[in-house]
């Protein structure tokens, strides 16, 4: 066999043996890996990224749903003694995964109150709500040069002062203060008085 026969040949046994090869090769996961899985999603199907997942009948055998508004619903039932969570909703158009509070147990109330109230009334004072109120949180800012008398009671027969007494709390001049009662029950709503007038800007958040 002349030489240049000789070369041919052994170019085509070596493209051959490289063309078994390279068809035995398998890729693992990594960089330019990819997985394709294809097939109709269930009617009422909801999509979360690449995950579908069957809303049509929560509460019997899916564990977890999604509503069209995006509330997802958990439908596993707890263990006895467990407290719920609730629902985690995704409001739309939103980053936010829904807000977790925490209540203390002395709050039977469930209903979210938050008042705000910009210049505090003295005398009398200003009527921040007539419903029995567990307040978690009370914000109070002092917008004035000089120091404010403030003080915070229930709507009872005889009102108990939750914050303030006799002489009342001072809030100091240009500076604001947080009281976190923690789930104190102001019956039949709250009071607030201010020492001077057009001084004080309050916010009252809890729960009725």
């Amino acid at each position: 066999m002349r030489k240049v026969e000789r070369i041919i040949w052994t170019s085509l046994v070596l493209i051959g043996f490289a063309a078994v090869l390279s068809g035995q090769q398998q890729q693992s996961g990594g960089g330019g890996s990819s997985v394709t899985i294809t097939g109709a999603l269930p009617a009422g199907t909801n999509v979360i990224g690449k995950v579908g997942i069957d809303q049509t009948t929560p509460g019997t055998t899916n564990l977890v749903s999604i509503g069209t508004n995006g509330t997802v619903a958990i439908n596993a039932a707890l263990p006895a003694g467990a407290n719920s969570i609730g629902t985690v909703v995704n409001g739309t158009g939103t980053a936010n995964m829904g807000y977790v509070r925490t209540l203390p147990s002395s709050c039977t109330q469930s209903t979210t109150f938050s008042s705000s109230t910009v210049g505090v009334a003295t005398g009398a004072g200003t009527s921040v709500s007539s419903t029995t109120t567990c307040v978690t949180l009370v914000y109070v800012n002092n917008i004035t040069n000089s120091p404010v008398t403030f003080r915070l009671a229930d709507k009872t027969g005889t009102p108990i002062i939750w914050i303030g007494g006799n002489a009342d709390y001072t809030i100091p001049a240009n500076s604001n203060v947080a009281y976190p009662l923690g789930g104190v029950l102001f019956t039949g709503g709250i009071t607030a008085i201010a020492g001077t007038a057009s001084a004080l800007n309050l916010q009252v958040s809890g729960v009725q």
